[in-house]
This record gives C-alpha cells, structure tokens and sequence, in this order.
C-alpha cells in the first residue's frame, strides 16, 4: 500500500462529507472540523521528518528528551481538562511519567523491546497518551467523589479515620472509572477492531501473526501502564482535599 500527498489530498473527501453533515444538522463544527483538519496534517508531516532525523540520529539522550516533551504535552492536555483540581499539571506530569517509564523500563530491561528509536518513540507515545486519558478519568471522578460526598467523607473523619481511610471508597471507584476504557478494548480485541499496531504491521506487509503477537503485548502494557497512571493520579490528588491534620479542604 503506497500513500503520497495526492492520495492524501484525495481523502479530503472524507473531511468534505463531515463538513456536510455538520451544515446540514446545523451543528457548527465547520470551523472546528477545518482548523483541526490543518493542524493534523502540518503536526503529523512536522512529526514525520522530525521522528526521521531521530530515528537516524539514534542517540539516547535525544530519545529521552523526546519522550519527555510527550510526556510534558500530555499533562499539559490532561491539566486543562480538570481545572478544577489543584495541582492538576504536576499530578497528571508525575502520574504519566511513572505509567511510562516503569513500563517501557521493564520492556527494555527485560528485552522485551530494542533500544532503537523506531519502537521506544511509538511505544511510547501510546503509553503515554493511554496514560494521559487515564489520569485525566482519575482527577475527574476523584474530585467528583470528593465533592459529591463530602458529608460522608466529614462523618468518617468525625468518627476518627484518617484522610486515607475516609477517601478509600473514592479512589477505589475513581481507579475503576479510569481503568474501565481499556478493560473495555481487551475484551474486544481482534473481535470488534483491530487495534493500531497490529494494522500497522499488517498494512506495513508483517504477517498477522507476528502481528498479533506484537499487539498483545503491547495491550498489556498499556493495561499495565494505565494501572498506575490511574491510580497515582488519585492518590496523589488527595492532597489537594485534605490537610496535614486529616480535616476536609473546601473543593469547588
């Protein structure tokens, strides 16, 4: 399968029909729908070039800072979505950085993966944005829970229990929220869709098989990751409600 700018160019006819349908239902994503149209074009062609000259480079320190800066976007992402939560870029930076490096490091170490840039980057980035959109789930429903039962939570204070123990049934169901889209993926794999990198080495001329293997894989460490994302970020957010003496701060 070989794609140039033309067959690019030519699947703006999808665009064009999203456009429609957008007028048609007088939804007014028009505009919405173009600009994001543009960007995703000049970011995924910018990425491009720019993961070539990684890629060829190969060196370390580059690989890092690379990740890094992913990592800095998603938390920034993630922080913009929960404004409402204190502190929401540093737990959701912390959050995602512990998701990635503990499985991409256990990848590495035990050679699950190379070293080389071509598969750390794109594992990477998807545990990274899996991580980010875990994190952002957690400090959602955790400030939710908070909010919603802050008489509960106060009772159980009153009755003794420290900020940990009054939060317990929060974070337990903000961890679940948070982990259930990728649960969700797992039961359906192969089933209702074909995940990314399995298409992708399929469509790179891979054999299915070596494609499935690829793919499983990575799914569990995308589960892994999430994992800890999720539950770092809620842990961490905890803070933020409670004071040192285990007493309930006004959250908005």
């Amino acid at each position: 399968m070989l794609t140039g700018y033309y067959q690019v160019l030519v699947a703006l006819i999808l665009i064009a029909v999203a456009v429609v349908l957008s007028l048609w239902q007088r939804a007014r994503l028009e505009k919405d729908l173009l600009v994001a149209t543009v960007r995703a074009f000049v970011q995924l062609v910018a990425i491009g070039y720019a993961l070539e000259f990684i890629f060829d480079l190969n060196h370390p320190l580059l690989i890092l800072l690379t990740i890094v800066i992913m990592m800095t976007v998603g938390a920034h992402t993630a922080a913009g979505r929960v404004k409402e939560v204190p502190s929401a870029f540093g737990i959701a930076l912390l959050s995602i950085s512990l998701g990635t490096f503990l499985t991409i490091g256990l990848m590495l170490l035990t050679r699950i993966i190379s070293t080389e840039p071509k598969y750390v980057i794109p594992l990477a980035g998807m545990t990274i944005g899996n991580c980010m959109n875990a994190a952002t789930l957690g400090l959602e429903r955790i400030h939710a829970e908070i909010v919603g039962k802050k008489e509960k939570i106060e009772a159980i204070l009153a009755l003794g229990a420290s900020s940990r123990q009054a939060s317990l049934e929060s974070c337990r169901v903000s961890v679940r929220g948070a982990m259930t889209p990728i649960v969700n993926i797992m039961k359906v794999i192969g089933l209702v869709q074909l995940p990314g990198a399995m298409t992708g080495m399929i469509l790179a001329g891979a054999s299915p098989v070596d494609a499935v293997r690829i793919q499983i894989v990575v799914v569990y460490m995308l589960a892994s990751a999430v994992g800890i994302a999720s539950l770092s970020a809620t842990r961490l957010s905890l803070r933020s409600y409670f004071t040192k003496f285990h007493q309930l701060q006004e959250a908005q």
